[in-house]
C-alpha cells in the first residue's frame, strides 16, 4: 500500500496496462475459439454463413436514412462453403436484434429454416422510429443468427445508421439465390413545385398535396415532387416491363441499349408523389450474384438521379 500511495502515476499506469491485456486477451481468445469451433464443424461439412454476418461479428456504417419512414434490414443465411460444398441437411435457427429506445426493431420472424435444396433463406429487420431524429444522429442495430440444428454456431453483424435529411433515398434488397430484385425510392418532400406556368400558379411556387390533388390531370403534368431518372446495364440486369413507373414514365425519356442484336431499356424518367414510396423489380442476368445497396455494395448497380421540388 505505501509504494501504491509513494507511486500512484506508475499505479495507475500499470493498472491501466493491466485491464488492456485482460480486455485484449478474452477479444482474442475468442477470436480463436470461434476460429477453432468452425473448422471443427466444417470437418463436419456443417457451413451456416451468411452475405452480412460473421462468426466474429461485421460492423457497417449507413447514412441513408430519413428518420421519419421506416428503414428495412435484409440479411441472408446459407448452408455453403462455395459453390461445391454445401450441408446436406436442413439448418434451423434462430433470429434475434438488439436496438436503443429511440426505435423499435421487428424481426420478420424469430426462427428460420434452410432447406438443403434451397441453400439459403433470409430474414428482415424492420426499424421504426419512436422519436424525433436529426441529421447527424445514429442509432446502432445488433442483429444475430444462430443455427439450433444439426449444430450451433452464431453469427451477428452491427449496423450503425446514420439520419441523413435529404429529402429522396433508394436502397437494393437482394439475396444470393433470387432471380430477381428490388429497388426502393423514398420521397420524403412534403408538397409540388410548378415547373411550367398555368392558370394562376407561376414558375417556381409551391402546392400543397391537397392543392395539387384538386388539379386537373393536365395541371399535374405541370407540378412535380420528384423527378428521378434511373439508368443500369441490361447486359446484367433488367427491368420488369410491367412496373407501373415504366408504364407511367415521362414522355420520351426513354433509352435503350443493344445486347446481343437486340434493344433493351437502360434509362428512363419518371415522377413520384411527394411523402410516397415505391418499388421498381429487375431480373439479374447471374442469379449468384447479390446486388444489395448499400450494406453488401459500395457502390450501387443501379445509376439514381432525382431532382427534388426546392
Amino acid at each position: 500500500m505505501d509504494f501504491i500511495r509513494d507511486h500512484k502515476k506508475i499505479s495507475i499506469c500499470i493498472l491501466a496496462i493491466a485491464v488492456l491485456i485482460l480486455l485484449f486477451g478474452t477479444t482474442f481468445a475468442r477470436y480463436i475459439y470461434n476460429i477453432v469451433h468452425n473448422h471443427i464443424l466444417e470437418s463436419n461439412e456443417f457451413y451456416f454463413n451468411s452475405s452480412v454476418l460473421a462468426m466474429n461479428g461485421k460492423q457497417y456504417k449507413i447514412n441513408n436514412w430519413d428518420g421519419v419512414n421506416n428503414y428495412i434490414l435484409t440479411v441472408d443465411v446459407n448452408n455453403k462453403k462455395n459453390t461445391l460444398k454445401s450441408t446436406k441437411s436442413d439448418i434451423t435457427y434462430n433470429t434475434e436484434v438488439t436496438c436503443p429506445d429511440t426505435v423499435s426493431c421487428t424481426l420478420s420472424k424469430t426462427s428460420g429454416v434452410i432447406y438443403k435444396q434451397a441453400g439459403t433463406d433470409s430474414y428482415r429487420i424492420t426499424v421504426t422510429p419512436k422519436s424525433e431524429f436529426h441529421e447527424g444522429d445514429e442509432i446502432e442495430v445488433t442483429t444475430k443468427a444462430i443455427s439450433t440444428s444439426p449444430y450451433e454456431k452464431e453469427l451477428s453483424a452491427t449496423y450503425t445508421i446514420g439520419i441523413e435529411t435529404s429529402k429522396f433515398s433508394y436502397n437494393i434488397e437482394d439475396n444470393v439465390g433470387d432471380k430477381y430484385f428490388t429497388l426502393n425510392l423514398t420521397n420524403t418532400a412534403t408538397y409540388y413545385e410548378v415547373e411550367t406556368a398555368f392558370a394562376s400558379y407561376e414558375v417556381g411556387d409551391r402546392l400543397t398535396p391537397d392543392e395539387y390533388q384538386a388539379l386537373t390531370e393536365t395541371e399535374k403534368e405541370k407540378c412535380y415532387s420528384a423527378k428521378v431518372t434511373i439508368s443500369f446495364k441490361p447486359n446484367k440486369i433488367f427491368l420488369d416491363m410491367t412496373n407501373k413507373k415504366y408504364l407511367h414514365r415521362i414522355k420520351n425519356s426513354e433509352n435503350t441499349e443493344n445486347v446481343n442484336g437486340y434493344p433493351y431499356i437502360n434509362e428512363f424518367s419518371f415522377k413520384m408523389d411527394a411523402s410516397s414510396s415505391e418499388k421498381i423489380m429487375f431480373y439479374k442476368k447471374d442469379p449468384k450474384q447479390n446486388y444489395t445497396y448499400p450494406i453488401i455494395n459500395e457502390n450501387s448497380i443501379i445509376t439514381v438521379n432525382v431532382k427534388t421540388a426546392d
